[in-house]
């Protein structure tokens, strides 16, 4: 495969791509943080900030959640599906901008903490379409976002492990494809997951019940 594109794909088209992504997020921050919020009316009982923070380190501590609690399997898939997305996007900097260290232990390393986020992957996908709930509650872009991860995590499993400019170029042209489609689909999540958690933090923090009154 020329070198020339090659290149091109590892390089000018990921920064076309990620600088496409940035602007379209800053937008997005922006009209967000001009939302009015509704202003609390019961007297302070506890901390908005300990509240702000309880809620940033909830997936960290399965207990403190009654979902997790109930359902242990779920956090780690959730935590073992996150730690691969990482490292997948990790990947994605550190080979074009930092190969020396994308040595071949260090690759085999990420592909093996992607494959787990793979293969999970499947399991949303099929739980998605065989659950009549979830079958209800998801659009078309639930299944679109879902199938296009897995092709970026399993594009990068083979560049990681063949490590040849075929793979590379594969992965690559994914990566941009997915970097111009992700501002406008459900993967934005991990965007509005901050500004949830810093609302809803801040309100039960300041009704003292997380963390409740006097307890940190």
């Amino acid at each position: 495969m020329d070198s020339g594109f090659v290149h091109f794909v590892e390089f000018e088209l990921q920064i076309i791509a990620l600088s496409w992504l940035v602007i379209f997020y800053v937008i997005k921050v922006l009209q967000l943080s001009r939302l009015p919020l509704p202003q609390e009316k019961e007297p302070r009982k506890g901390s908005p900030v300990l509240g702000a923070l309880h809620s940033y380190t909830n997936i960290f501590i399965p207990w403190s959640m009654e979902s997790s609690k109930k359902h242990f399997w779920r956090w780690v898939e959730f935590g073992a599906y996150h730690v691969g997305a990482l490292i997948a996007i990790l990947n994605t900097f550190t080979t074009p901008f930092a190969p020396g260290i994308m040595t071949q232990p260090v690759r085999w390393a990420f592909a093996i903490l992607i494959v787990p986020a793979f293969l999970l992957g499947f399991v949303k996908l099929a739980r998605r379409i065989s659950r009549p709930e979830m079958r209800l509650i998801s659009n078309p872009d639930d299944y679109f976002s879902l199938a296009s991860v897995e092709i970026f995590f399993f594009t990068g499993i083979m560049a990681l492990l063949l490590d040849t400019s075929v793979w590379r170029t594969i992965y690559f042209l994914i990566t941009a494809a997915f970097l111009f489609y992700v501002p406008f689909s459900k993967i934005s999540h991990y965007v509005y997951f901050f500004f949830a958690a810093t609302f809803t933090g801040k309100r039960y923090g300041w009704r003292g019940i997380r963390p409740q009154a006097g307890k940190t």
